[in-house]
């Protein structure tokens, strides 16, 4: 953009782009069609992102990020650890630190 060649390419491209019609395309999509989608995929990519539990000693409500260690604000424990197969740990798979609150459900 800082060359007359580039300057030229790139005014040449937006009267491409301007009368071929894909300007108007993409301001359709963008006035009528994002507005309503944004919302949606927002809110689709923080349920992914985001965990929200309560802690299983005090029962205090957390929230956080899933790719990080999530300690209890009220009682200091570890409600919430990521998945990390490659952590390194040979021979224990379910091994736990001492901070780490293991629970188990059994069906009746």
């Amino acid at each position: 953009m800082a060359t007359p060649i580039g300057r030229a390419l790139a005014t040449i491209f937006f009267i491409w782009f301007a009368l071929s019609g894909w300007l108007f395309r993409v301001f359709i999509f963008g006035t009528f069609v994002l507005p309503f989608a944004a919302p949606l995929l927002l809110g689709t990519f923080g349920n992914r992102v985001a965990i929200e539990g309560t802690c299983p000693a005090c029962k205090r409500r957390f929230v956080g990020y899933r790719s990080q260690v999530i300690r209890c604000m009220n009682c200091q424990n570890i409600v919430w650890q990521p998945n990390n197969r490659s952590s390194g740990r040979a021979g224990s798979s379910r091994s736990s630190g001492p901070d780490v609150i293991d629970v188990e459900f059994e069906e009746k």
